[in-house]
């Protein structure tokens, strides 16, 4: 995976509405908005990272834990996971790509997950 792959996956995860909570005084276009640039800022070059763990492990470790998982965004210790062969992403938590704990959960919404 590259980059421009990684862009790609999020910018089709953007084609559906996103399951967000707009905060009070702010208009849900305008705030998804803002937030789909701020993740798009935030996006790496892809690495393949591991996880190691999950905060809840009973929803979506296990598909991470046997897959091949893409580490496609960053912001200080906050990791947007993908996997290879699907359209989903996972929010994860870590020094390091190579120790990922996830929060648990998994969703073809990019932008849900990333906000957690």
């Amino acid at each position: 995976m590259n980059i421009f792959d990684a862009e790609t996956k999020l910018l089709k995860s953007f084609d559906d509405e996103p399951q967000l909570i707009t905060p009070k005084g702010k208009v849900y276009a305008e705030y998804v908005e803002e937030k789909k640039q701020q993740l798009l800022s935030f996006l790496i070059t892809p690495v393949v990272g591991k996880v190691v763990g999950a905060s809840m492990p009973d929803y979506a470790y296990e598909m991470y834990k046997g897959s091949k998982v893409w580490v496609i965004a960053n912001w200080k210790d906050n990791w947007l996971l993908t996997l290879e062969d699907k359209q989903e992403f996972a929010l994860a938590y870590g020094s390091s790509t190579e120790e990922l704990t996830m929060l648990g959960f998994s969703s073809s919404d990019a932008l849900a997950e990333w906000l957690g």
